[in-house]
């Protein structure tokens, strides 16, 4: 994607979605938020995960935990058209992100930043960055970890992954040396910014399968088109029952998709003690039957299908990153069951 094409689709607040409309921004709801990535996502996928991750993952810690003055900056930028990206994977550690290595090392009234980062999206074009990093021993994984915002500066040096889907997302590895923060840059309390990363990823899942939601629907719809133009043994495809099959299939798909992911949206919207468990079926079974549409799209159109020229390949490749990134498929079973198994022993409880 161009970066004046990104600037552009900043500019008209895309990527500020969650910032509330008293620091210029939409303040749109996580039901609006997921309606809107979903649109974004049937024309791209890229410039959709663009804007849940500013718009969502990094608004949502601002919004909730920072200090007056940092979102008077921030989210101000925000809602002026800067982008934001959020750092927190790193080489070592994705799915374990209490074992992150990247280090904030405090002198005088600043900390020192130092470490790497990887799958980072939005890099090369972010303003800013919200930086987890380690203030405590890394025997204390969870309760040593804080949130920073760090600005672009030559402290930082991005490099582009070369990634399979989502290959105009700015998806990198990020290298911080000795960025220079500011105390009062950090957000939340110190030490607990590991609480604050998770509720940004509970949050922002329910966003994130509202990519693939947006992805699948365009698989399917390019699928039905081209089944009903192209023709085989002197009829259109559509017309042959296995295409049927996999037509309606696809079809059963998107609409149990949309219907999960929006009352989980739903849900975080009502503050439902459950959300978390929610938000993670929406992304696992988005992730699953988008994937699903998509392949089952391929089929139908073929051998072009297949080729660099059709629609459907690319959403092949995008979708699949549903199922790895913000936590993995396997990850939110987890998170599902812990709810699950929660719920009952507090009724076994009372």
């Amino acid at each position: 994607v161009p970066p004046d094409i990104i600037r552009q689709v900043a500019e008209m607040g895309y990527f500020a979605l969650r910032v509330p409309q008293e620091y210029g921004g939409p303040g749109l709801s996580t039901l609006e938020s997921v309606i809107v990535v979903e649109e974004l996502a049937r024309a791209s996928g890229a410039v959709a995960i663009m804007a849940t991750v500013s718009g969502t993952m990094v608004a949502y810690p601002l919004v909730h935990y920072a200090s007056p003055e940092i979102k008077e900056r921030y989210l101000t930028k925000l809602a002026k058209g800067a982008i934001g990206a959020f750092a927190l994977s790193e080489p070592c550690c994705g799915t374990d992100a209490a074992a992150i290595t990247t280090r904030a090392v405090k002198e005088g009234d600043e900390y020192v930043i130092s470490g790497r980062k990887t799958w980072i999206t939005n890099s090369p074009y972010a303003d800013f960055f919200l930086v987890a990093a380690r203030t405590g021993r890394p025997e204390d994984r969870h309760r040593g970890v804080s949130l920073f915002v760090v600005d672009k500066s030559s402290c930082i040096e991005v490099s582009k992954l070369d990634m399979m889907g989502y290959r105009g997302s700015g998806t990198s590895e990020v290298l911080f040396k000795d960025c220079r923060v500011p105390e009062s840059n950090i957000v939340g309390q110190l030490n607990g910014g590991f609480k604050i990363v998770m509720d940004a990823l509970n949050e922002g899942r329910v966003v994130t399968a509202a990519t693939a939601l947006g992805l699948a629907e365009a698989a399917f719809e390019d699928a039905l088109a081209y089944s009903r133009q192209r023709e085989s043994m002197g009829v259109p495809i559509a017309e042959h029952q296995m295409v049927q099959y996999m037509l309606a299939e696809m079809k059963v798909r998107v609409e149990a998709m949309r219907l999960l992911i929006y009352e989980a949206a739903r849900k975080v919207d009502a503050g439902d003690p459950d959300y978390p468990m929610w938000s993670s079926m929406a992304k696992l079974a988005a992730a699953q039957w988008g994937v699903d549409v998509a392949r089952m799209a391929v089929q139908v159109e073929g051998g072009f299908g297949y080729s660099r020229e059709s629609l459907v390949e690319r959403v092949y490749r995008d979708v699949k990153m549903v199922e790895i990134g913000d936590g993995t498929n396997e990850v939110q079973r987890l998170v599902i069951v812990r709810g699950l198994l929660g719920r009952i022993r507090g009724v076994r409880a009372g």
